[in-house]
């Protein structure tokens, strides 16, 4: 990719999967994660310390069964309806939209996730690797402010966890701009955008080493730098 080319992978292009009751589109898939996953050309292969992003929804009254991680940090982010969790860290409480549930998975953990609503729950799952290995499992719940990107794992945020890499989600209001002069990848969570005079649209992901973002209407967005 020549410098300040800016590439997008439409979630449109990339196969739907899933398991038990979650229907998503794995959009980034770091070799780090899967070895193989270097020889995919349709999606990204993350950046860093990220190494993974899916995007879908839970069926209603449904989700996924009890289950393990390790030495990695989650964080899911629910675009609509509501997310309810059990297990090892955070037991018995319910992430509703616009929240953002976040998970270091340390040592150990065990959790199951579970849409308790009528209609499906839409939802971004993020991993990370964790900044050392071995660290104590923890877990945090956080709002999203309205109109702005809030930090949610690394950067200069004194309540997140630390991490080498950064984390942000978030809005920015119509006519509203963004500016972003390091390597990065964004999702588009909702609305439209030019992005470096590329219109771009919800499920779209960007990766490239600059961004300028204009906000045709109210934009949704995950940034990871």
């Amino acid at each position: 990719m020549k410098k300040h080319e800016l590439r997008v992978v439409h979630r449109d292009d990339v196969p739907q999967g899933g398991f038990a009751g979650i229907v998503e589109k794995q959009m980034v898939i770091s070799p780090k994660l899967m070895s193989d996953a270097v020889n995919r050309k349709d999606i990204s292969h993350g950046l860093g310390d990220f190494i993974y992003l899916s995007t879908g929804h839970f069926k209603p009254h449904d989700g996924a069964p009890l289950h393990p991680h390790d030495n990695v940090d989650i964080v899911t982010v629910v675009l609509s309806g509501s997310i309810a969790h059990a297990g090892t860290l955070g037991d018995g409480t319910v992430i509703n939209a616009s929240g953002v549930q976040v998970q270091r998975a340390g040592t150990g953990m065990q959790h199951s996730e579970m849409n308790p609503g009528d209609s499906k729950a839409e939802f971004v799952q993020i991993w990370f690797l964790p900044p050392r290995q071995g660290l104590i499992p923890d877990y945090q719940n956080i709002t999203l402010e309205e109109g702005e990107l809030t930090t949610l794992l690394g950067g200069e945020c004194a309540d997140c966890f630390d991490n080498k890499m950064t984390c942000k989600a978030g809005d920015i209001s119509a006519g509203g701009t963004l500016d972003c002069d390091q390597q990065f990848i964004a999702l588009i969570t909702e609305g439209e955008a030019t992005a470096n005079g590329i219109r771009v649209s919800k499920g779209d992901l960007l990766e490239g080493d600059r961004l300028h973002i204009d906000a045709i209407s109210k934009l949704g967005m995950i940034l990871i730098q």
